[in-house]
């Protein structure tokens, strides 16, 4: 087996650098953040092949993978063992020590995105005295099974519902506002708000077109729900923002949303859809979680790994 050599360096934009997942693009790490990036990471001694690679911002003495994004962390591109991680992140702390860093966070990406990863990254960061915790997301494994037969029988009566009085339909990033606005609406009505301002959002759009999808279910006269959809790789699509008007919860037309999703998924070979967490607070909440059940979501952790230096 080829033998693997470290690296480590600053990112600078125009330094082309692999990465599986959107969030660790490049060009999405600068929209995070206009400076402050280093990149440590494994690769092949003779051909220079990346196959382990982690993005961390350094801001004073805090660093964090990613600044501002729903997950971050490590990412796999062959087969690397235990050890040879161990040399990574022994040699990842050791450089933050040298910047006399005193907190660092990993956000990673839920477990079923690539499981051998994730235990291999839980065990090796525990070791170097990283408290993780644990946050619950919701998958819908993508394949030849109907959307309808995924989820609970109360749920396709919901969907039956909705199916007789509306359309799901994939809308143009055109109407990117008008989709923000209905879901920022629908957030009000429940005193919830959307994470990021329109603004910010279309900054990110704008940059990576090819990567957000809009989805609606509406009828000739109204919109009921509303969904953006990223394209986080090739094979995994992450409802980042999605809901529907309360007065149309006893139909639940989100239901009804996530099929036509679904139906996208299996028809442009996708693996996973990925509902997002159900955590408010710090805590679970479990009405949301067990809805995503009902709707065909697994849970899967999504660990969060803190460290403080001394």
């Amino acid at each position: 087996m080829e033998s693997l050599e470290y690296y480590s360096h600053d990112l600078v934009a125009k330094r082309p650098e692999p990465g599986t997942f959107l969030f660790n693009q490049p060009a999405h790490l600068f929209l995070q953040s206009e400076q402050g990036w280093r990149v440590y990471g494994l690769r092949q001694r003779e051909t220079k092949k990346t196959v382990a690679q982690i993005f961390f911002n350094i801001n004073k003495k805090k660093v964090y993978s990613p600044l501002r994004a729903p997950f971050g962390s490590l990412e796999l591109y062959g087969n690397v063992g235990p050890k040879k991680l161990e040399e990574l992140f022994g040699n990842i702390i050791a450089d933050l020590k040298k910047l006399s860093v005193n907190f660092c966070q990993i956000k990673h990406y839920p477990e079923a995105y690539h499981p051998v990863a994730t235990i291999l990254v839980h065990q090796v960061l525990t070791k170097f005295s990283f408290r993780p915790t644990a946050e619950i997301s919701s998958i819908i494994p993508v394949d030849q099974k109907t959307f309808e037969k995924k989820i609970a029988v109360s749920q396709r009566q919901k969907l039956r519902k909705s199916e007789k009085r509306f359309m799901v339909s994939q809308v143009k990033l055109t109407e990117l506002k008008k989709i923000y606005d209905f879901i920022s609406a629908c957030r009000h009505e429940r005193h919830q708000s959307l994470s990021m301002t329109f603004t910010q959002l279309k900054k990110v759009v704008y940059r990576f077109p090819k990567s957000f999808l809009l989805f609606q279910v509406a009828d000739e006269q109204e919109m009921a729900a509303a969904a953006i959809v990223i394209k986080v790789s090739e094979n995994i699509l992450y409802t980042f923002y999605y809901s529907h008007e309360k007065r149309f919860n006893r139909i639940s037309p989100v239901v009804f949303l996530i099929s036509g999703i679904y139906r996208y998924a299996q028809e442009h070979g996708f693996a996973q859809i990925d509902l997002g967490t159900s955590m408010v607070n710090g805590g679970i909440n479990r009405p949301l979680l067990q809805f995503k059940k009902s709707i065909g979501g697994q849970p899967s952790n999504k660990y969060i790994f803190d460290r403080i230096f001394p």
